[in-house]
C-alpha cells in the first residue's frame, strides 16, 4: 500500500520517522463520489434522450433542437467526469499496488474487506445505464432517421405531382417540370 508521508510529533511513524498516511479512504471516497455523479448525468441523459423521443412522436419538432443542446452540455460534462474517474481510478490503483491501468473490477478485487462494495454498485450501475443509453439513443437516431426520409418522400411526391411531369430522372427521383412557387401548410 502506498502511503504519504506526513511529518508529525506524535502518532504512527514510518521508518525514515514521518508520519505514515494511508490516502486510500480519501481516493476511494474521491473515485465513489465520480461515479456517483456519472450515475446521476446518465439518468439526466436518458431522459433528454426520452424528451427528444416524444418530441419526434409528437411531431414537435421544434422542441427538438432546445433538446440537442440540452443533450451536448450533459455528453460533455459526462466527457469530462469520465476523464477525472480514469485519473483517479489510476491513483487509486497505484496507491493499492497494482497497474494503473486496472478496471474498476480490479480495483475492488484489491480493496480489503467491504471498503470497495460501494464502488462495485456504482460502477455496475453505471454500466448498465451506459448500456442503457446507447440502447435508448439508437432507438432515437434510427426514428429521426426514418422520419427524415418519409419527410424527404413527401416532399419528393408533392414536387412531382406540382411539377406536372410525373417522369423521373437518372437518380431515380421525379424531375422537376417549370419552376412552380407553392407552399404546403402541413400544421393543418
Amino acid at each position: 500500500m502506498n502511503q504519504s508521508r506526513l511529518p508529525s510529533s506524535d502518532g504512527p511513524f514510518g521508518e525514515d520517522g514521518d508520519l505514515a498516511v494511508d490516502t486510500t479512504p480519501v481516493l476511494l471516497r474521491q473515485l465513489e463520489e465520480t461515479l456517483s455523479t456519472q450515475v446521476e448525468g446518465y439518468r439526466r441523459f436518458l431522459e433528454a434522450i426520452t424528451r427528444k423521443r416524444d418530441a419526434i412522436r409528437g411531431a414537435d419538432l421544434d422542441r427538438v433542437p432546445e433538446i440537442a443542446s440540452v443533450e451536448e452540455k450533459i455528453i460533455d460534462r459526462l466527457h469530462r467526469l469520465d476523464l477525472q474517474r480514469t485519473q483517479q481510478g489510476r491513483r487509486l490503483a497505484v496507491c493499492l499496488g497494482i497497474d494503473e491501468e486496472s478496471s474498476i473490477s480490479v480495483i475492488v478485487d484489491a480493496l480489503d474487506g467491504d471498503r470497495g462494495t460501494k464502488l462495485a454498485v456504482l460502477a455496475a450501475q453505471l454500466r448498465g445505464l451506459v448500456d442503457q443509453t446507447k440502447k435508448e439513443n439508437s432507438v432515437v437516431r434510427s426514428a429521426t432517421e426514418s422520419l427524415a426520409r418519409h419527410m424527404a418522400g413527401i416532399v419528393q411526391s408533392v414536387t412531382g405531382a406540382l411539377s406536372g411531369t410525373g417522369v423521373y430522372g437518372r437518380q431515380g427521383q421525379l424531375r422537376d417540370g417549370t419552376t412552380l412557387a407553392s407552399g404546403l401548410d402541413l400544421t393543418t
